[in-house]
């Protein structure tokens, strides 16, 4: 896969690089170890607060959903210098905002790990659903081949056959012939014998 396709997964263009770099994955699984490796091994603070910084849903949801946790996002972005990242989904803003207040009070470094490791989810869901599509349009051009070569459904020549008797089951599978009599497997030819002394 190519870097652009993983700028989508990530705003930090290191990380995209070597995620690209890295593939192709044998299973998704092995795509979101490879990428905390990355993340959290191989990328330094500069390149979390890239990623931090080009994102913008938290912002967008403190915006829309209360005023009061649009009051507290930007005064925790001022504070640290990024919005605020956390996973919104499926939650109240009351539980958000009491997650950002308890933030707010914690040092740079002590939030800066958390933001990185509450970005690595968003990165995982969109590599997920990265990799989902790219899956999803080979499952579909697979598919579409296959209908292109399929054609009626042809029946199989055993059915109604009587294979019961080793008779039977001999007959299909050689024709009813014993092949293996009439060649004597172990032996070579007289001109193939001489090209074999000769070389």
């Amino acid at each position: 896969m190519k870097m652009e396709d993983f700028s989508s997964c990530c705003a930090s263009t290191t990380f995209a690089n070597e995620i690209s770099i890295a593939s192709p994955f044998s299973s998704l699984e092995h795509a979101i170890t490879v990428a905390r490796d990355i993340w959290f091994c191989k990328l330094n603070a500069r390149c979390w607060l890239e990623a931090i910084s080009g994102r913008f849903c938290s912002n967008e949801f403190l915006e829309t959903t209360n005023e009061e946790l649009d009051e507290w996002g930007s005064i925790y972005e001022e504070k640290f210098g990024y919005v605020f990242v956390t996973c919104t989904s499926g939650r109240i803003f009351e539980d958000i905002l009491a997650e950002l207040k308890t933030c707010y009070r914690n040092r740079h470094v002590v939030e800066l790990d958390i933001a990185s490791k509450e970005e690595m989810k968003y990165i995982e869901l969109h590599i997920i659903e990265l990799l989902s599509k790219k899956s999803i349009l080979v499952c579909m051009l697979i598919f579409s081949v296959s209908v292109e070569y399929s054609g009626e459904i042809v029946n199989d020549t055993l059915d109604e056959a009587e294979t019961d008797s080793k008779d039977n089951l001999d007959d299909i599978s050689s024709g009813g012939m014993d092949i293996s009599r009439q060649f004597e497997l172990n032996k070579v030819p007289e001109e193939e014998n001489e090209t074999l002394y000769t070389q």
